[in-house]
């Protein structure tokens, strides 16, 4: 059910502007908005997220922090100069991240993958998911596919289930085609509750 769900996001939804997303793991995600999200979650950390993540979004509130994604330096790559994404953020959620993103002028109807990524040195790196293959101490977690629409954009709101804790990591966003950055934030801290 759930990768039914993660296949038609890709293919229809995950384009919609203002989608309300949360993902509780790679392939684990919910649009907030359809049916199946009457169901939820069984386990009750995992509602609890979501009803957490709900009440955040029936208040309304602005959100606290906010920054640019930029196109990177010579590691990455440039798909366009107006290329550029904003990120805004609670920096302190209950069960995981809540945030909403932006992304302009990327390739239109094209799949991306959303990153965060963590450093040994630094807060939450032991808390992510995957080591990175080259750097075995260097931790990250791609934890969502999304797709531009026809213009080249992406508009969601989104609520990350993660582990409690300090973080201070980067965002990456990468093309599904080459596994390249193409927008990314140097790192930023928030805490997990």
């Amino acid at each position: 059910m759930k990768r039914l769900l993660f296949a038609a996001l890709l293919l229809s939804g995950a384009s919609l502007p203002a989608q309300q997303i949360v993902v509780f793991g790679e392939k684990d995600i919910l649009d907030v908005g359809s049916s199946a999200a009457n169901q939820g979650p069984r386990e009750p950390d995992r509602m609890a997220f979501l009803e957490d993540y709900r009440s955040d979004l029936a208040r309304k509130a602005p959100f606290e922090e906010a920054m640019d994604l930029v196109s990177p330096p010579a590691w990455g790559k440039t798909v366009h100069a107006a290329t550029g994404g904003r990120i805004q953020f609670r920096p302190s959620f209950a069960r995981g991240f809540a945030c909403h993103l932006t992304l302009e002028n990327l390739v239109p109807d094209h799949d991306y993958i959303l990153t965060l990524n963590g450093n040994p040195a630094r807060a939450g790196n032991s808390l992510l998911l995957t080591p990175v293959p080259s750097n075995e101490q260097e931790r990250y977690y791609d934890f969502l596919i999304v797709r531009t629409d026809a213009k080249g954009r992406y508009d969601s709101g989104l609520g990350i289930y993660l582990k409690p804790g300090e973080y201070d990591v980067r965002c990456y966003v990468k093309d599904t085609a080459d596994f390249k950055i193409v927008l990314y934030r140097d790192f930023f801290k928030f805490t997990v509750r």
